[in-house]
């Protein structure tokens, strides 16, 4: 049915006229005349937009009109013309976002109106209908809801007060749209047309067009066609710019603006114009600290957004959260532009946002306080951002210091744990954003702003930075001598006197109770570090200040009542503050293994509110060696140095004497002073190149990897001779595998974190060999206790033959594949779970709780049960057969041993051992009576074996974990070895036994003639109860080969041919291999 407009109807009856539902466009003037009778027309749910002047003339009876659900827009005061009886007015559902005044001045028996719209726009274009409803008594619906602006949005307009109908703020509009909106692609000669379109806001409304912010102006010439705006519906303005022939100048942001009296709003879309031939930006993917990024092949011009791989919105996103990136027209990549992103890291995230948050003199101590909390962990951060804002806020702080004293305590605290983080990542931040020079600098400035008569000496103690700040008066000063001290840790290594000559560490830690502390005298005493008179303290440093520090003030200085000077004293532990990027501070700049750089503490003296000119007399400073090294020199902290911001140099200061433990020199002015050498050892960088293991793990690993290997190539090329079940032989081969690849694997490749993929590659295989081995000793487990429990019913005749054995596939699925779902379903979800800037390759630690520690568990449960009730088992009176044998039918229906038919064909149904052991009684065999069974391992000396096995194979991971997270393991372990009293030559250590030849070892003598014939028959005459069988028994049980499958023998540090305690063995990577005999020839 086509559109229709209403014609004069010319009906006189009384009542209702229902006109809904009919697609009318037009009211026509007149279109009601003849209804002067009508009291209620319900033109609802049409398609109205144009309402003429005097369109309900002769309606003078009507009392309800309903125009709802229309698309009216333009209304003025003539359109109700001729309604003086009218009392309910609907206008809502339409299109109009204002209402002009005196729209309803031709209504003088209105009681309600609702013209609720979705455009409807409560500003001060409606200020006039509030004051109007109350002088006429009309009532506003409660549908008459504000759509804009959004902060009256869903409020009835009844309710609101004239004062908040404004025209303030950003412009808001209704409609603003531009076609096309999304970045356009196009080639030479290519006709492209705009269309915007705006809400209709009155006659200030314009739309404008610019190009890369220059305004576009109609040029036919050049292609531009620009068309005059149009307005519709009195709601709408329409523009329309069409590009007819598109050039190389054409590229980039094209804009539309629309510009009311409130204010402007623009949309924009980008084109980029292409070449005939065009060149491409090849894929690459890139990975930082906020996320992995994986750029597709992109046309030269081209600006790509991207959001991070593993953080796609799942329902949208905000195009603020992506990451951009431009190719240029010669088809390289720019650098790209990720600051939008979120930082990946939980810890960066959180010190961005105290970045972010607005500080003031109400909040300042408690933000503080919260940050400090933060670095407390700072020997874990793992990203230069973190160094950096954590910087930024200290700077921050020292503007409130004058109003907060207690500010002065956490910044040092802060500045103290920074100390902590790695060195590769202090020089990263300072190279970023002279991080390092700006918490030295805020440290420098604090005295300066904290003191003041009522507070004339401030002094803070940390970990690794020591404060003391005095206001003096300058003609009073007679000299001043400041020592830094620790107290003496009993057993800590490195802070005896004279101790740093004798191989100390390169860096000692403190520990949590060892604060640097300033002693000050007035004066000029003599201080020594090796004499210091404090009891149970060790000084690291001393400095004394002249008498005449003052005496060359300037002239400006010199009435007689001059100001009050701040003298203010720090010392650093290191310098691992005072980063640059000479050859001073950056590790490896001097060639492989040897670089100049802080051996000593660093001490700072300085003044504020005075001057001090050229010095007369020197600043004497001591300082001792935490670090061996030759060559030394005195040198000053310069914060622009030669090499970038912040170096060290010799000018204004001399060395004066160095001994080994110490060295003394002399400056001519202030500032920070410490002594460099030419070091030989450095502390190791985590994840930095060349990064390994402690040297004591990769012998030990290799010894490892022979024994095992070697049983692994026994048991396959003699796998006939070997008296051993099919399950068993299967699962020692693989238990065997799968230890040897946890051990390879860690020792090569646990630090490999510059090589993402091969990181990667790396934790997913530890994932899987980890869990994989403890499945194999569990299987191991419930197969040796099943072995305990089921006894084969007696034959009878008649029965049929013994079913085949089950298949070994089983055994397979539940330790191979289990570990293989786990780690596909944790490398599917996000394959950075096995690396996210940690210092070593393994799954980072909230998805490990799920991925490992929790499978962990369950595993080691379930075995532990195994485990128990197997010992229990064998506690009971059902242990030992009736004729005394020690198996229980070992092997399930149908299964045969692996052996020669001699071995299958010499006794009763032989036992199936499946112990860890089985190599070593796999020999020559003598065949012996019935009634002392197969001559094998007993079922206790077996699960006693495979107990052993596992918590020997739980230590090393664990003690495999400790050596790669934390750094103070391995040291500790050499520190006790140091230390050590060896014994004289000749004899055994104090606590270790000589190893006699009754303990399995191959340097004891050669074994006696009869000893053959002893070992084949300690079994049996340990279930005899013969006299000499339980210290046979004892010997023969012992399991000797257990060094092959997990590199530590059962006896710890017996087997020890290194010498090394129990401690050192837990701190070089815990795989130490003993030696062992196999009491058998294959």
């Amino acid at each position: 049915m086509p559109p229709l407009w209403i014609q004069p109807l010319g009906n006189s009856r009384k009542g209702n006229k229902i006109l809904s539902n009919n697609k009318i466009t037009v009211l026509r003037r007149g279109s009601f005349l003849g209804l002067h009778l009508l009291e209620r027309l319900d033109l609802r749910s049409n398609i109205i937009s144009t309402v003429q002047p005097g369109a309900f003339l002769g309606l003078g009876e009507l009392k309800r009109l309903d125009l709802s659900n229309n698309r009216i827009g333009c209304l003025s005061s003539e359109t109700f013309q001729g309604l003086p009886r009218l009392l309910r007015l609907n206008m809502s559902g339409n299109i109009f976002s204002g209402l002009q005044p005196g729209l309803f001045d031709e209504l003088p028996a209105l009681k309600a109106v609702d013209f609720g719209t979705e455009f409807l726009t409560c500003d001060c274009r409606l200020q006039w209908v509030l004051p109007w409803a109350r002088n006429h008594s009309v009532q506003l619906s409660e549908r008459t809801l504000c759509t804009y602006p959004s902060a009256l949005h869903a409020q009835a307009l009844g309710g609101l007060q004239e004062a908040q109908l404004r025209c303030e703020g950003a412009l808001e509009l209704h409609t603003h749209h531009l076609i096309p909106s999304l970045r356009q692609v196009v080639f030479q000669g290519d006709r492209l047309p705009f269309q915007c379109s705006a809400s209709y806001l009155g006659n200030d409304t314009h739309i404008r067009w610019y190009h890369n912010r220059d305004p576009v102006e109609g040029d036919e010439q050049t292609g531009i066609l620009l068309a005059e705006s149009l307005v519709h519906d009195c709601t709408f303005i329409t523009s329309e710019l069409t590009l007819s022939h598109i050039g190389l100048w054409a590229s980039g942001e094209w804009e539309c603006s629309v510009s009311t009296v409130q204010g402007n709003a623009s949309k924009k879309v980008e084109i980029v114009v292409l070449e005939t031939s065009a060149s491409y930006c090849p894929a690459e993917r890139v990975a930082n600290n906020r996320g992995d990024f994986r750029w597709p092949r992109t046309l030269a011009g081209v600006t790509g957004l991207q959001y991070p791989f593993t953080s796609v919105p799942l329902s949208g996103g905000s195009p603020g959260t992506r990451a951009s990136r431009r190719c240029d027209r010669a088809g390289r990549w720019e650098p790209g532009d990720y600051s939008h992103c979120l930082y990946t890291n939980d810890i960066t995230r959180v010190l961005y946002t105290f970045v972010l948050m607005p500080i003031n003199a109400s909040n300042a101590l408690t933000l503080a306080h919260q940050l400090r909390v933060y670095t407390a962990e700072a020997a874990s951060f793992s990203d230069t951002m973190d160094v950096v804002y954590v910087a930024q806020m200290i700077q921050k702080f020292l503007g409130y210091i004058d109003q907060i004293k207690e500010l002065v305590e956490v910044m040092v605290d802060m500045a103290s744990n920074l100390m902590l983080v790695d060195e590769h990542l202090l020089w990263l931040a300072q190279r970023e954003d002279k991080a390092c020079s700006g918490i030295v600098g805020a440290l420098e400035r604090i005295g300066g702003a904290a003191l003041s008569p009522h507070a004339q000496h401030i002094s803070v103690n940390s970990r690794n930075v020591a404060l003391e700040a005095y206001l003096i008066k300058p003609h009073s000063y007679v000299g001043l001598t400041c020592t830094a001290f620790q107290r003496r840790e009993v057993g800590v290594p490195g802070m005896q006197p004279g101790s740093a000559g004798q191989n100390a560490p390169p860096e000692p830690e403190p520990s949590t109770d060892q604060q640097l502390r300033f002693r000050c005298t007035t004066g000029r005493p003599n201080v020594s570090l090796s004499s210091f008179h404090i009891k149970n303290s060790v000084a690291l440093a001393s400095i004394q200040l002249p008498p005449s520090l003052f005496s060359s003030l300037p002239a400006a200085l010199a009435p007689s009542g001059p100001p009050d000077c701040t003298l203010q004293l720090l010392v650093f532990r290191n310098g691992r503050l005072f980063r640059s990027h000479g050859n001073a501070s950056r590790p490896g700049a001097a060639g492989p293994g040897k670089r100049r750089g802080v051996a000593t503490p660093v001490i700072f003296a300085g003044t504020s509110g005075c001057g001090v000119g050229n010095l007369t007399e020197p600043v004497a400073v001591s300082l001792r060696h935490w670090a061996e090294g030759t060559e030394p020199m005195a040198a000053w902290w310069s914060q622009e140095g030669p090499g970038g911001p912040g170096g060290w140099s010799s000018e204004g200061c001399r060395l004066h004497s160095s001994q080994p433990g110490a060295s003394s020199l002399h400056c001519l002015h202030l500032g920070n002073v410490a002594v460099l050498m030419e070091l030989s050892a450095f502390p190791r960088e985590a994840g930095g190149p060349g990064a390994g293991l402690h040297p004591v793990v990769y012998p030990c690993t290799a010894l490892l990897l022979l024994c095992l290997f070697s049983t692994i190539i026994t048991y396959i090329l003699h796998h006939s001779s070997i008296h051993v079940s099919r399950k068993g032989w299967h699962m020692l081969l693989n238990l065997c595998f799968h230890v040897a690849m946890t051990s390879a694997v860690f020792a090569g490749g646990i630090t490999l974190t510059d090589y993402q993929v091969v990181c990667q590659a790396v934790g997913i295989t530890l994932h899987y060999s980890s869990l994989s081995t403890l499945l194999w000793m569990g299987v191991k487990a419930r197969v040796l206790h099943k072995e305990l429990t089921w006894r084969a019913p007696p034959p009878q005749e008649g029965d049929p033959a013994p079913p085949a054995p089950r298949p070994m596939l089983r055994f397979y699925l539940i330790a191979g594949g289990i570990p293989l779902i786990i780690c596909g379903i944790t490398a599917a979800v996000n394959i950075h779970n096995y690396r996210d800037h940690s210092p070593y390759c393994w799954l980072v630690w909230r998805p490990s709780l799920g991925a490992f520690y929790i499978p962990v568990a369950l595993i080691l449960l379930v075995t532990w049960i195994y485990f128990l009730c197997a010992g229990l088992r064998l506690r009971g009176p059902l242990t030992r057969s009736p004729k005394g044998g020690n198996s229980r039918g070992s092997l399930e229906p149908g299964e045969e041993p692996r052996g020669s038919p001699r071995l299958r064909s010499s006794g009763p149904l032989l036992s199936d051992s499946g112990s860890l052991l089985a190599a070593g009684s796999a020999g020559a065999v003598t065949p012996v009576p019935p009634e002392y069974g197969d001559g094998l391992y007993s079922p206790g000396a077996q699960l006693g074996a495979l107990v052993t096995t596992h918590f020997l194979y739980l230590a090393m991971w664990a003690c495999g974990a400790l050596a790669v997270s934390q750094r103070w393991l391995p040291r500790v372990g050499c520190d006790r070895r140091r230390r050590r009293t060896r014994p004289p030559a000749g004899l055994p250590p104090e606590g270790e036994p000589t190893l006699t030849p009754s303990e399995g070892s191959d340097t004891s003598a050669a074994p006696l003639p009869d000893l053959p014939a002893q070992r084949r028959s300690a079994s049996r005459d340990t279930l005899k109860g013969g006299g000499t069988a339980p210290e046979e028994s004892k010997r023969r049980s012992y399991p000797l080969n257990s060094a092959s499958l997990n590199g530590v023998p059962k006896g710890g540090a017996k087997y020890d041919d290194m010498g090394l305690t129990g401690n050192e063995a837990a701190g070089g990577g815990c795989m130490k291999t003993g030696l062992w005999k196999s009491e058998t020839t294959v």
